[in-house]
C-alpha cells in the first residue's frame, strides 16, 4: 500500500511538471487543423462530385422515345416511372477510392424528396409496428429493397452512401437474388476497379413493361420486375459489358448472363453511351469478351452451355 502511494505522489509531482498551458495550445492547434482537414475533405468530396456528374452527361444518359425526366443526385442520375413506380435506370460510377473508402451502410431508407409524383416509401415494401417493450415487428411482402446503384460502391463518401438508400433506388428483388449473385456482380466489379485501378460508368436497370405483376399489399403497387439488366462501360480501356439476370435464384455463374450491350439495349428500349463518337459506340455495343472481366482465380472458367444448345 505504502508503495502504491509512493507512485501516486511521484506520477502527480512530474504531472505538476508539465507545461499545461503549452498542452492546451497545442490541444488546440490539432482542433484546428482537424477542422482544416474536415474542410478540405468537403471540398474533394464536392469537386469529386462534380465531376462524376458532368463525365455520366458526356457519355449520356439512357435515351428512349419516352419524355423523361432525370434526377440527379450527389453521385448518381436516375429517370423515376410513376407508374411502376422506380427508377427506369439508374447511372453512376464506380470509384478508385472505393478501395480505401470506410463508410459502412447508414440504412437511412427514406422517400427521394426530388421525385415530385412521389417516390416509393416504406410500406410499399413491410410494415413496420413497434411493440410494447419498444422494439418493432416487421411484416415484409416477400421482397427485398434491392439497391439500383448499391451502396458500397459509395463507400468513400457519407453524404453519397446515404443517397444510395433514397427509394427511388430501389426495386423489389427476392431474397435469393438480392443477397446471392446480384451481390456477387456488385463485387465483382468494384474488385475490377480495384484489380485495374480505373473507374467505372454503370447503368443499372429493371426491366419494366406493362404485364408486370405488382407487390399485392404495396400502397402504390410497386411493379415487381422479373429482370435486372446491369451495363458497365471502361472507358480507360475502352471495353464494355452487360449483364441481363432474371429475378430469381441462380446457381449458375455470373458470366454465363454476359451479353453485348446492343442486347441490353434491345430488352431496355434504350440507347446507351450515345455521347461516344459513333465508331466507339458501335464497337462497344456489338463487341464484347467476358474475360478482361473475371477474377483471376475465374480466368480459366469455361461458360456452360444453355438448356437451348444442349442435345
Amino acid at each position: 500500500m505504502k508503495i502504491l502511494i509512493t507512485l501516486l505522489l511521484l506520477s502527480s509531482i512530474c504531472w505538476g511538471q508539465i507545461n499545461r498551458p503549452e498542452l492546451l495550445k497545442i490541444d488546440a492547434q490539432l482542433d484546428s487543423l482537424e477542422q482544416v482537414r474536415q474542410a478540405l475533405m468537403l471540398e474533394r468530396e464536392q469537386i469529386q462530385f462534380t465531376w462524376m456528374q458532368s463525365k455520366m452527361a458526356a457519355i449520356a444518359y439512357p435515351k428512349s422515345k419516352q419524355v423523361e425526366s432525370v434526377i440527379q443526385h450527389s453521385a448518381m442520375v436516375l429517370s423515376y416511372n410513376e407508374k411502376h413506380e422506380q427508377a427506369n435506370w439508374v447511372m453512376h460510377i464506380i470509384m478508385p477510392d472505393v478501395i480505401e473508402g470506410n463508410f459502412s451502410r447508414s440504412n437511412d431508407f427514406r422517400e427521394d424528396t426530388l421525385v415530385t409524383t412521389g417516390s416509393a416509401r416504406e410500406d410499399d415494401y413491410f410494415i413496420k409496428t413497434m411493440k410494447p417493450d419498444s422494439s418493432y415487428s416487421y411484416d415484409g411482402y416477400g421482397y427485398d429493397r434491392g439497391h439500383m446503384a448499391p451502396s458500397a460502391d459509395f463507400k468513400w463518401s457519407q453524404k453519397a452512401l446515404s443517397e444510395s438508400f433514397l427509394y427511388s433506388n430501389m426495386s423489389p428483388q427476392l431474397g435469393d437474388f438480392n443477397r446471392m449473385i446480384w451481390a456477387q456482380l456488385e463485387g465483382w466489379l468494384r474488385a475490377y476497379v480495384e484489380r485495374n485501378n480505373v473507374y467505372l460508368i454503370v447503368v443499372t436497370a429493371p426491366v419494366l413493361h406493362d404485364s408486370l405483376p405488382s407487390i399485392e399489399r404495396s400502397p402504390n403497387h410497386v411493379s415487381i420486375p422479373q429482370q435486372f439488366v446491369k451495363v458497365v462501360f471502361d472507358e480507360q480501356n475502352q471495353r464494355a459489358i452487360a449483364f441481363i439476370m432474371p429475378n430469381q435464384k441462380i446457381e449458375a455463374p455470373i458470366e454465363s448472363f454476359a451479353v453485348s450491350i446492343d442486347s441490353a439495349e434491345t430488352v431496355l428500349g434504350y440507347d446507351l453511351f450515345s455521347g461516344l463518337s459513333d465508331d466507339v459506340e458501335t464497337k462497344l455495343e456489338n463487341d464484347f469478351v467476358s474475360k478482361p472481366w473475371l477474377p483471376d482465380n475465374q480466368q480459366y472458367d469455361v461458360v456452360s452451355l444453355t438448356k437451348n444448345r444442349l442435345p
